[in-house]
Protein backbone atom coordinates (compact mmCIF):
# COMPACT_ATOMS: atom_id res chain seq x y z
CA UNK A 1 0.00 0.00 0.00
CA UNK A 2 1.33 3.22 -1.10
CA UNK A 3 -0.29 6.78 -1.21
CA UNK A 4 0.62 9.37 -3.45
CA UNK A 5 3.82 12.04 -3.18
CA UNK A 6 2.42 14.73 -0.34
CA UNK A 7 1.88 17.73 -2.04
CA UNK A 8 2.83 21.55 -1.12
CA UNK A 9 -0.78 22.52 -2.14
CA UNK A 10 -4.13 20.94 -1.34
CA UNK A 11 -6.26 20.02 0.84
CA UNK A 12 -4.11 16.99 2.05
CA UNK A 13 -1.30 16.55 4.56
CA UNK A 14 0.67 13.49 5.56
CA UNK A 15 2.14 13.10 9.32
CA UNK A 16 4.34 9.99 10.53
CA UNK A 17 3.30 10.83 13.86
CA UNK A 18 2.54 13.94 16.17
CA UNK A 19 3.78 13.14 19.60
CA UNK A 20 5.05 15.45 22.23
CA UNK A 21 4.49 18.72 21.25
CA UNK A 22 5.11 21.97 22.68
CA UNK A 23 3.50 25.16 22.47
CA UNK A 24 5.56 26.61 19.88
CA UNK A 25 5.19 23.38 18.05
CA UNK A 26 1.16 23.41 18.02
CA UNK A 27 1.12 26.76 17.04
CA UNK A 28 2.96 26.01 13.68
CA UNK A 29 1.41 22.38 12.91
CA UNK A 30 -1.94 25.33 13.66
CA UNK A 31 -0.76 27.84 10.91
CA UNK A 32 -0.11 24.68 8.64
CA UNK A 33 -3.78 23.41 9.31
CA UNK A 34 -5.27 27.03 8.79
CA UNK A 35 -3.79 26.51 5.42
CA UNK A 36 -4.62 23.45 4.32
CA UNK A 37 -8.11 24.23 5.38
CA UNK A 38 -8.34 27.19 2.81
CA UNK A 39 -6.92 25.11 0.16
CA UNK A 40 -10.44 22.77 1.16
CA UNK A 41 -12.33 25.38 1.03
CA UNK A 42 -12.86 24.49 4.71
CA UNK A 43 -11.75 20.62 5.11
CA UNK A 44 -8.97 19.43 5.33
CA UNK A 45 -7.71 15.65 5.11
CA UNK A 46 -4.84 13.96 7.18
CA UNK A 47 -3.14 10.82 6.66
CA UNK A 48 -1.06 9.74 9.69
CA UNK A 49 1.07 7.14 9.34
CA UNK A 50 2.38 8.13 6.23
CA UNK A 51 5.68 9.82 5.32
CA UNK A 52 5.71 12.81 2.97
CA UNK A 53 6.68 10.30 0.06
CA UNK A 54 3.27 7.91 0.72
CA UNK A 55 5.64 5.07 1.92
CA UNK A 56 3.16 3.70 4.57
CA UNK A 57 5.01 2.97 7.29
CA UNK A 58 2.17 2.91 10.72
CA UNK A 59 2.27 3.55 14.31
CA UNK A 60 1.11 1.96 17.37
CA UNK A 61 -1.91 1.99 19.28
CA UNK A 62 -0.87 4.09 21.60
CA UNK A 63 0.99 6.01 19.06
CA UNK A 64 -1.79 6.66 17.26
CA UNK A 65 -4.12 7.34 19.92
CA UNK A 66 -1.62 10.13 20.88
CA UNK A 67 -1.35 11.62 17.90
CA UNK A 68 -5.31 11.92 17.00
CA UNK A 69 -5.15 13.16 20.48
CA UNK A 70 -2.91 15.84 19.31
CA UNK A 71 -4.75 16.36 16.34
CA UNK A 72 -7.86 17.15 17.85
CA UNK A 73 -6.28 20.06 19.95
CA UNK A 74 -4.69 21.58 16.79
CA UNK A 75 -7.82 21.71 15.36
CA UNK A 76 -9.29 23.39 18.18
CA UNK A 77 -6.78 26.02 18.03
CA UNK A 78 -8.38 27.09 14.43
CA UNK A 79 -11.92 26.49 15.43
CA UNK A 80 -12.33 23.29 13.59
CA UNK A 81 -13.08 19.50 14.53
CA UNK A 82 -12.39 15.87 13.51
CA UNK A 83 -15.47 15.26 11.64
CA UNK A 84 -14.46 11.44 10.31
CA UNK A 85 -11.66 9.09 10.74
CA UNK A 86 -10.61 5.72 9.40
CA UNK A 87 -8.39 3.03 11.31
CA UNK A 88 -6.69 0.61 9.47
CA UNK A 89 -4.56 -2.48 10.65
CA UNK A 90 -1.74 -2.68 8.54
CA UNK A 91 -0.29 -5.46 10.26
CA UNK A 92 2.62 -6.11 13.49
CA UNK A 93 0.31 -4.11 15.39
CA UNK A 94 0.85 -0.84 13.29
CA UNK A 95 -2.08 1.29 12.11
CA UNK A 96 -2.59 4.07 9.70
CA UNK A 97 -5.60 6.48 9.83
CA UNK A 98 -7.52 9.11 7.48
CA UNK A 99 -9.02 12.02 8.99
CA UNK A 100 -11.14 14.41 7.80
CA UNK A 101 -10.80 18.52 9.81
CA UNK A 102 -13.55 20.63 8.65
CA UNK A 103 -13.62 24.48 9.78
CA UNK A 104 -16.62 25.58 11.69
CA UNK A 105 -18.03 29.30 10.09
CA UNK A 106 -20.24 31.81 12.18
CA UNK A 107 -22.71 31.95 9.34
CA UNK A 108 -23.38 29.04 6.69
CA UNK A 109 -21.83 26.10 6.45
CA UNK A 110 -19.68 24.52 3.81
CA UNK A 111 -21.77 23.92 0.64
CA UNK A 112 -21.02 21.61 -2.18
CA UNK A 113 -23.87 21.49 -5.50
CA UNK A 114 -24.43 17.94 -6.40
CA UNK A 115 -26.79 17.48 -9.63
CA UNK A 116 -28.44 14.03 -10.21
CA UNK A 117 -28.65 12.62 -13.33
CA UNK A 118 -29.74 9.43 -15.26
CA UNK A 119 -32.39 8.31 -17.09
CA UNK A 120 -36.38 8.62 -16.28
CA UNK A 121 -37.30 5.87 -13.87
CA UNK A 122 -33.40 5.13 -12.53
CA UNK A 123 -34.12 5.83 -9.20
CA UNK A 124 -32.86 9.31 -8.62
CA UNK A 125 -35.65 10.92 -6.91
CA UNK A 126 -36.15 7.51 -4.43
CA UNK A 127 -32.56 7.90 -3.85
CA UNK A 128 -32.71 11.73 -2.96
CA UNK A 129 -35.41 10.50 -0.56
CA UNK A 130 -33.89 7.93 1.15
CA UNK A 131 -30.72 9.37 1.66
CA UNK A 132 -32.85 12.90 3.05
CA UNK A 133 -35.16 10.85 5.42
CA UNK A 134 -33.62 7.79 6.51
CA UNK A 135 -35.71 5.46 5.27
CA UNK A 136 -36.52 3.00 3.28
CA UNK A 137 -38.08 2.76 -0.07
CA UNK A 138 -40.97 -0.04 -0.07
CA UNK A 139 -40.02 -0.88 -3.99
CA UNK A 140 -43.15 0.88 -5.41
CA UNK A 141 -41.34 4.46 -5.26
CA UNK A 142 -43.53 5.98 -2.04
CA UNK A 143 -40.43 8.04 -1.35
CA UNK A 144 -40.33 10.11 -4.74
CA UNK A 145 -43.05 12.34 -2.45
CA UNK A 146 -40.79 13.64 -0.73
CA UNK A 147 -38.71 15.46 -3.30
CA UNK A 148 -41.32 16.08 -5.74
CA UNK A 149 -42.74 19.63 -7.09
CA UNK A 150 -45.92 18.63 -8.68
CA UNK A 151 -48.59 16.59 -8.43
CA UNK A 152 -47.87 15.08 -12.07
CA UNK A 153 -44.61 13.89 -10.91
CA UNK A 154 -45.91 12.31 -7.82
CA UNK A 155 -48.35 10.56 -9.81
CA UNK A 156 -46.23 9.56 -13.10
CA UNK A 157 -42.49 9.22 -11.61
CA UNK A 158 -40.84 11.24 -13.50
CA UNK A 159 -39.40 14.68 -12.66
CA UNK A 160 -40.11 17.33 -14.82
CA UNK A 161 -38.67 20.32 -12.97
CA UNK A 162 -35.32 20.73 -11.37
CA UNK A 163 -35.99 19.96 -7.04
CA UNK A 164 -33.58 20.91 -4.88
CA UNK A 165 -33.00 19.35 -1.24
CA UNK A 166 -30.37 19.91 0.99
CA UNK A 167 -28.29 16.97 3.13
CA UNK A 168 -26.70 18.71 6.02
CA UNK A 169 -24.11 16.72 8.02
CA UNK A 170 -23.33 17.39 11.79
CA UNK A 171 -19.73 17.62 13.31
CA UNK A 172 -20.36 13.60 13.80
CA UNK A 173 -20.84 12.75 10.15
CA UNK A 174 -24.53 11.95 10.79
CA UNK A 175 -27.27 13.36 8.95
CA UNK A 176 -29.11 16.35 10.62
CA UNK A 177 -32.60 16.42 8.44
CA UNK A 178 -33.49 13.03 10.37
CA UNK A 179 -33.14 15.21 13.43
CA UNK A 180 -35.27 18.01 12.61
CA UNK A 181 -38.47 18.70 12.79
CA UNK A 182 -38.94 18.98 9.24
CA UNK A 183 -36.34 17.19 7.12
CA UNK A 184 -36.82 19.68 4.28
CA UNK A 185 -36.48 22.71 6.02
CA UNK A 186 -33.52 24.49 4.76
CA UNK A 187 -32.96 27.40 7.20
CA UNK A 188 -33.05 24.58 10.10
CA UNK A 189 -30.61 22.30 8.04
CA UNK A 190 -28.41 24.79 7.19
CA UNK A 191 -27.77 26.64 10.74
CA UNK A 192 -27.41 22.63 12.41
CA UNK A 193 -25.16 21.49 10.10
CA UNK A 194 -21.42 22.13 9.23
CA UNK A 195 -21.55 21.02 5.88
CA UNK A 196 -24.48 20.80 3.53
CA UNK A 197 -24.53 18.78 0.21
CA UNK A 198 -27.84 20.58 -2.39
CA UNK A 199 -28.80 17.74 -4.37
CA UNK A 200 -30.01 19.29 -7.73
CA UNK A 201 -32.50 16.37 -9.21
CA UNK A 202 -32.63 16.59 -12.71
CA UNK A 203 -35.41 15.34 -15.18
CA UNK A 204 -34.40 11.66 -17.14
CA UNK A 205 -36.97 12.29 -19.61
CA UNK A 206 -35.58 13.52 -23.30
CA UNK A 207 -38.20 16.07 -23.64
CA UNK A 208 -37.12 17.34 -20.20
CA UNK A 209 -33.28 17.75 -21.68
CA UNK A 210 -33.46 21.75 -21.50
CA UNK A 211 -34.56 21.09 -17.90
CA UNK A 212 -31.44 19.16 -17.44
CA UNK A 213 -28.79 21.48 -19.03
CA UNK A 214 -30.66 24.16 -16.97
CA UNK A 215 -29.41 22.87 -13.86
CA UNK A 216 -26.21 21.40 -14.84
CA UNK A 217 -24.89 24.65 -16.50
CA UNK A 218 -26.72 27.10 -14.30
CA UNK A 219 -25.94 26.18 -11.02
CA UNK A 220 -22.25 26.07 -10.44
CA UNK A 221 -22.43 21.62 -9.92
CA UNK A 222 -19.63 20.61 -8.35
CA UNK A 223 -19.84 17.13 -8.92
CA UNK A 224 -22.25 14.60 -11.16
CA UNK A 225 -23.92 11.79 -9.70
CA UNK A 226 -24.86 9.37 -12.13
CA UNK A 227 -28.13 6.99 -10.80
CA UNK A 228 -28.25 3.76 -13.28
CA UNK A 229 -31.07 1.46 -12.52
CA UNK A 230 -30.54 -2.45 -12.86
CA UNK A 231 -33.49 -2.98 -14.38
CA UNK A 232 -33.25 -0.54 -17.74
CA UNK A 233 -29.66 -0.18 -17.44
CA UNK A 234 -27.59 2.22 -18.56
CA UNK A 235 -30.08 3.79 -21.24
CA UNK A 236 -29.47 6.41 -24.14
CA UNK A 237 -30.34 9.12 -22.05
CA UNK A 238 -28.01 8.07 -19.09
CA UNK A 239 -25.04 6.95 -22.33
CA UNK A 240 -25.65 10.69 -22.88
CA UNK A 241 -25.75 12.11 -19.28
CA UNK A 242 -22.47 10.46 -18.48
CA UNK A 243 -20.85 11.34 -22.02
CA UNK A 244 -22.08 15.35 -21.83
CA UNK A 245 -20.90 15.13 -18.24
CA UNK A 246 -17.68 13.64 -18.78
CA UNK A 247 -16.83 16.18 -21.70
CA UNK A 248 -17.82 19.09 -19.28
CA UNK A 249 -15.09 18.08 -17.21
CA UNK A 250 -17.22 17.23 -14.33
CA UNK A 251 -16.05 14.66 -11.40
CA UNK A 252 -18.75 11.85 -11.58
CA UNK A 253 -19.47 9.02 -9.61
CA UNK A 254 -21.90 6.31 -10.93
CA UNK A 255 -24.94 5.01 -8.44
CA UNK A 256 -26.36 1.66 -9.87
CA UNK A 257 -29.72 1.22 -7.76
CA UNK A 258 -32.47 -1.55 -7.37
CA UNK A 259 -29.22 -4.11 -6.99
CA UNK A 260 -31.31 -6.30 -4.18
CA UNK A 261 -33.62 -6.96 -7.43
CA UNK A 262 -30.83 -8.77 -9.48
CA UNK A 263 -27.94 -11.09 -9.52
CA UNK A 264 -24.48 -9.98 -9.85
CA UNK A 265 -24.10 -11.02 -13.40
CA UNK A 266 -27.05 -8.19 -14.26
CA UNK A 267 -24.72 -6.01 -12.36
CA UNK A 268 -21.55 -6.53 -14.13
CA UNK A 269 -22.75 -6.05 -17.39
CA UNK A 270 -23.88 -2.62 -16.20
CA UNK A 271 -20.73 -1.43 -15.02
CA UNK A 272 -19.24 -2.85 -17.86
CA UNK A 273 -21.26 -0.87 -20.06
CA UNK A 274 -20.43 2.43 -18.48
CA UNK A 275 -16.65 1.76 -18.90
CA UNK A 276 -17.15 1.46 -22.62
CA UNK A 277 -18.89 5.31 -22.82
CA UNK A 278 -15.70 6.13 -20.37
CA UNK A 279 -13.34 4.80 -23.23
CA UNK A 280 -14.77 6.78 -25.62
CA UNK A 281 -12.67 9.06 -27.53
CA UNK A 282 -12.99 12.85 -25.53
CA UNK A 283 -14.16 10.98 -22.13
CA UNK A 284 -11.59 8.71 -21.60
CA UNK A 285 -11.62 8.14 -18.13
CA UNK A 286 -11.56 4.61 -15.91
CA UNK A 287 -14.11 3.06 -13.74
CA UNK A 288 -13.46 2.21 -9.88
CA UNK A 289 -15.90 0.13 -8.28
CA UNK A 290 -16.14 0.96 -4.67
CA UNK A 291 -16.46 -1.76 -2.44
CA UNK A 292 -16.00 -0.51 0.95
CA UNK A 293 -14.80 2.16 3.10
CA UNK A 294 -10.87 1.63 1.94
CA UNK A 295 -12.07 2.64 -1.14
CA UNK A 296 -13.49 6.10 0.14
CA UNK A 297 -10.58 8.33 0.30
CA UNK A 298 -8.89 6.55 -3.21
CA UNK A 299 -12.56 7.42 -4.65
CA UNK A 300 -11.95 10.79 -3.71
CA UNK A 301 -8.17 11.39 -4.95
CA UNK A 302 -9.02 9.39 -7.99
CA UNK A 303 -12.29 11.94 -8.97
CA UNK A 304 -10.59 14.91 -8.19
CA UNK A 305 -8.45 14.39 -11.54
CA UNK A 306 -11.96 13.92 -13.35
CA UNK A 307 -9.64 10.61 -14.74
CA UNK A 308 -11.54 8.69 -12.66
CA UNK A 309 -15.23 7.44 -12.42
CA UNK A 310 -16.40 5.42 -9.10
CA UNK A 311 -19.43 3.12 -9.30
CA UNK A 312 -21.38 2.12 -5.99
CA UNK A 313 -23.48 -0.15 -5.94
CA UNK A 314 -26.92 0.26 -3.50
CA UNK A 315 -30.42 -0.36 -2.99
CA UNK A 316 -33.20 1.75 -2.36
CA UNK A 317 -35.29 -0.84 -0.76
CA UNK A 318 -33.08 -2.88 1.61
CA UNK A 319 -30.74 0.10 2.32
CA UNK A 320 -27.36 -1.91 0.64
CA UNK A 321 -24.75 0.23 -0.41
CA UNK A 322 -26.65 3.53 1.18
CA UNK A 323 -24.56 3.60 4.74
CA UNK A 324 -20.89 3.96 2.21
CA UNK A 325 -22.87 6.60 -0.15
CA UNK A 326 -24.05 8.98 2.42
CA UNK A 327 -19.86 8.64 4.05
CA UNK A 328 -18.96 9.49 0.48
CA UNK A 329 -21.17 12.34 0.60
CA UNK A 330 -19.75 13.53 4.03
CA UNK A 331 -16.15 13.41 3.20
CA UNK A 332 -16.34 14.75 -0.02
CA UNK A 333 -14.37 17.91 -0.99
CA UNK A 334 -15.07 20.99 -2.41
CA UNK A 335 -14.09 21.03 -6.59
CA UNK A 336 -13.04 24.46 -6.20
CA UNK A 337 -10.75 26.97 -4.18
CA UNK A 338 -12.81 29.77 -3.43
CA UNK A 339 -10.88 33.26 -4.20
CA UNK A 340 -13.07 36.14 -2.76
CA UNK A 341 -10.90 38.94 -3.94
CA UNK A 342 -11.77 38.04 -7.53
CA UNK A 343 -14.32 40.38 -9.63
CA UNK A 344 -17.98 39.11 -8.55
CA UNK A 345 -20.07 37.50 -11.45
CA UNK A 346 -23.56 36.27 -10.85
CA UNK A 347 -25.80 34.53 -12.99
CA UNK A 348 -29.17 35.19 -12.48
CA UNK A 349 -31.81 32.15 -12.52
CA UNK A 350 -34.98 32.72 -11.45
CA UNK A 351 -37.03 36.09 -10.79
CA UNK A 352 -39.13 37.26 -7.99
CA UNK A 353 -41.41 40.32 -6.58
CA UNK A 354 -41.71 40.20 -2.57
CA UNK A 355 -44.27 42.11 -1.05
CA UNK A 356 -42.68 45.01 1.39
CA UNK A 357 -39.41 43.59 0.08
CA UNK A 358 -39.73 44.09 -3.85
CA UNK A 359 -37.97 42.45 -6.46
CA UNK A 360 -35.26 39.17 -5.34
CA UNK A 361 -33.50 37.34 -7.71
CA UNK A 362 -31.98 34.12 -7.64
CA UNK A 363 -28.69 33.36 -8.58
CA UNK A 364 -25.54 31.40 -8.58
CA UNK A 365 -21.96 32.72 -7.37
CA UNK A 366 -19.88 31.55 -9.86
CA UNK A 367 -16.91 33.72 -9.25
CA UNK A 368 -15.67 36.27 -5.93
CA UNK A 369 -18.13 36.82 -3.40
CA UNK A 370 -21.36 39.71 -2.85
CA UNK A 371 -22.09 41.12 0.38
CA UNK A 372 -25.21 43.41 1.57
CA UNK A 373 -25.14 46.64 0.92
CA UNK A 374 -22.78 47.31 -1.76
CA UNK A 375 -23.49 48.63 -5.14
CA UNK A 376 -23.53 46.05 -8.24
CA UNK A 377 -24.42 46.67 -12.14
CA UNK A 378 -27.35 44.09 -13.84
CA UNK A 379 -27.74 43.25 -17.17
CA UNK A 380 -28.12 43.15 -19.93
CA UNK A 381 -31.12 44.49 -21.11
CA UNK A 382 -32.62 44.25 -24.57
CA UNK A 383 -30.60 47.08 -25.81
CA UNK A 384 -26.78 45.50 -24.01
CA UNK A 385 -27.11 48.54 -21.23
CA UNK A 386 -26.82 47.83 -17.79
CA UNK A 387 -28.38 49.22 -14.32
CA UNK A 388 -27.17 49.90 -11.22
CA UNK A 389 -28.42 48.38 -8.21
CA UNK A 390 -28.16 47.93 -4.81
CA UNK A 391 -27.89 44.44 -2.77
CA UNK A 392 -30.14 45.18 0.09
CA UNK A 393 -30.15 41.74 1.66
CA UNK A 394 -28.48 38.11 1.08
CA UNK A 395 -30.20 34.19 1.75
CA UNK A 396 -28.38 31.36 1.63
CA UNK A 397 -30.56 28.43 2.23
CA UNK A 398 -32.97 30.60 3.42
CA UNK A 399 -30.64 32.03 6.04
CA UNK A 400 -29.81 35.76 6.00
CA UNK A 401 -25.95 36.47 5.29
CA UNK A 402 -23.80 39.11 5.07
CA UNK A 403 -22.38 37.76 2.28
CA UNK A 404 -22.42 35.03 -0.28
CA UNK A 405 -19.24 33.77 -1.90
CA UNK A 406 -18.27 31.73 -5.17
CA UNK A 407 -19.97 28.12 -5.33
CA UNK A 408 -22.89 29.50 -3.52
CA UNK A 409 -26.60 29.55 -5.02
CA UNK A 410 -28.33 32.77 -2.92
CA UNK A 411 -31.32 34.96 -3.34
CA UNK A 412 -30.66 38.79 -3.63
CA UNK A 413 -32.78 41.54 -2.44
CA UNK A 414 -32.34 44.48 -4.91
CA UNK A 415 -33.18 47.86 -5.18
CA UNK A 416 -32.87 49.92 -8.19
CA UNK A 417 -34.80 48.08 -10.98
CA UNK A 418 -38.06 46.64 -11.04
CA UNK A 419 -39.17 43.06 -11.67
CA UNK A 420 -39.95 43.81 -15.08
CA UNK A 421 -36.27 44.20 -16.40
CA UNK A 422 -35.13 41.72 -15.31
CA UNK A 423 -35.16 38.45 -17.01
CA UNK A 424 -32.75 34.58 -16.68
CA UNK A 425 -29.69 34.66 -18.06
CA UNK A 426 -28.80 38.35 -16.88
CA UNK A 427 -25.61 38.89 -14.87
CA UNK A 428 -24.34 40.60 -11.63
CA UNK A 429 -21.04 42.26 -11.43
CA UNK A 430 -18.90 45.57 -10.01
CA UNK A 431 -18.62 46.63 -13.68
CA UNK A 432 -21.14 47.30 -16.51
CA UNK A 433 -19.85 44.31 -18.85
CA UNK A 434 -19.84 44.43 -22.22
CA UNK A 435 -22.73 42.94 -24.20
CA UNK A 436 -22.19 40.99 -27.44
CA UNK A 437 -24.01 39.97 -29.99
CA UNK A 438 -21.82 37.44 -31.81
CA UNK A 439 -18.94 35.75 -30.04
CA UNK A 440 -16.32 33.21 -31.80
CA UNK A 441 -16.18 29.38 -30.41
CA UNK A 442 -14.80 26.27 -30.87
CA UNK A 443 -17.19 23.82 -31.09
CA UNK A 444 -17.65 19.71 -30.84
CA UNK A 445 -20.70 17.86 -32.71
CA UNK A 446 -21.90 15.18 -29.72
CA UNK A 447 -24.66 14.03 -32.44
CA UNK A 448 -26.07 15.49 -35.25
CA UNK A 449 -28.34 12.74 -37.52
CA UNK A 450 -27.14 14.70 -41.06
CA UNK A 451 -25.02 17.71 -41.49
CA UNK A 452 -24.83 21.29 -40.35
CA UNK A 453 -23.90 23.85 -42.26
CA UNK A 454 -23.68 28.07 -42.36
CA UNK A 455 -27.30 29.17 -41.12
CA UNK A 456 -28.24 26.43 -38.87
CA UNK A 457 -30.07 27.39 -36.02
CA UNK A 458 -29.95 25.53 -32.02
CA UNK A 459 -30.67 27.02 -28.24
CA UNK A 460 -27.55 27.71 -26.24
CA UNK A 461 -26.65 26.94 -22.35
CA UNK A 462 -24.35 28.73 -20.47
CA UNK A 463 -25.13 28.96 -16.67
CA UNK A 464 -28.74 30.47 -16.70
CA UNK A 465 -28.82 31.64 -19.73
CA UNK A 466 -30.54 30.47 -22.68
CA UNK A 467 -30.56 31.94 -25.86
CA UNK A 468 -31.02 30.58 -29.62
CA UNK A 469 -28.23 30.94 -31.73
CA UNK A 470 -27.34 31.35 -35.79
CA UNK A 471 -23.90 29.58 -36.80
CA UNK A 472 -23.27 32.27 -39.21
CA UNK A 473 -19.93 31.44 -39.95
CA UNK A 474 -18.23 27.62 -39.89
CA UNK A 475 -14.48 27.37 -40.41
CA UNK A 476 -14.87 24.00 -41.36
CA UNK A 477 -18.14 24.75 -44.04
CA UNK A 478 -19.80 21.48 -42.70
CA UNK A 479 -20.33 19.88 -39.22
CA UNK A 480 -21.41 16.11 -38.91
CA UNK A 481 -20.83 14.01 -35.87
CA UNK A 482 -17.70 14.02 -34.36
CA UNK A 483 -16.96 16.67 -35.83
CA UNK A 484 -15.08 19.79 -34.13
CA UNK A 485 -14.46 23.37 -36.12
CA UNK A 486 -13.78 27.35 -35.38
CA UNK A 487 -17.01 29.03 -35.51
CA UNK A 488 -18.82 32.69 -35.24
CA UNK A 489 -22.11 32.60 -33.57
CA UNK A 490 -24.97 35.33 -33.50
CA UNK A 491 -27.31 35.60 -31.12
CA UNK A 492 -31.13 35.67 -32.14
CA UNK A 493 -32.78 38.03 -29.91
CA UNK A 494 -30.81 40.01 -27.00
CA UNK A 495 -27.11 40.99 -26.50
CA UNK A 496 -25.67 38.62 -23.93
CA UNK A 497 -22.80 38.60 -21.41
CA UNK A 498 -20.45 36.39 -22.06
CA UNK A 499 -16.50 35.69 -21.56
CA UNK A 500 -13.64 34.13 -23.14
CA UNK A 501 -13.43 30.20 -22.01
CA UNK A 502 -16.89 30.11 -20.89
CA UNK A 503 -18.24 26.44 -21.31
CA UNK A 504 -21.74 26.08 -23.61
CA UNK A 505 -24.08 23.14 -25.22
CA UNK A 506 -26.63 23.68 -27.68
CA UNK A 507 -29.04 21.27 -28.82
CA UNK A 508 -31.83 21.18 -31.33
CA UNK A 509 -33.98 18.26 -31.48
CA UNK A 510 -31.26 15.02 -31.72
CA UNK A 511 -28.52 17.23 -32.04
CA UNK A 512 -26.07 17.92 -29.36
CA UNK A 513 -23.09 19.61 -28.67
CA UNK A 514 -20.52 21.98 -26.65
CA UNK A 515 -18.33 24.29 -26.80
CA UNK A 516 -16.17 27.09 -25.81
CA UNK A 517 -16.08 30.72 -26.07
CA UNK A 518 -12.52 32.13 -27.93
CA UNK A 519 -13.80 35.28 -28.21
CA UNK A 520 -16.67 38.03 -27.86
CA UNK A 521 -17.02 40.27 -30.62
CA UNK A 522 -18.07 43.72 -30.73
Amino acid sequence: MKYPRESDLGKIEYKLILSALDENRLESLATQMRFRLEEGNGEAFYVLGVSNDGDVIGMTKEEMQKSLDALEKIAELVNAKIVYKRIVEIGRGREVAEVLVRLFRDQVPIEINLAVMGHVNAGKSTLTGVLISGKYDDGNGSLRAVVARHLHEVISGRTSSISMRLLGFDDKGEVVNRSVRDPLDEADITMKSSKVIRLIDLGGHERYLRTTLKGLLGYDVNYVMLVVGADDGLSTMGREHLAIASILKFPVFVVITKVDKYPKERIDQIINDVKSVLKIPGINRLALEVEDEGDLLNSILAMKTTRVVPIFKVSNVTGKGIDLLLKLLNVLPSSTKRIVDELPLVYIDEIYNVTGVGPVVLGSVVRGSVSSNEDFYIGPDKAGEFKQVKVKSIQINRVFVDRASEGYIATFAIQGVNKEYLRKGMIMSKNKGLAVKRFKARVFILHHPTTIREGYVATMHLYTLRQAVKFEKIYKKVLRSGDSSEVILHFLYNPEYIEKGQIFVFREGRTRGIGVVLEPLA
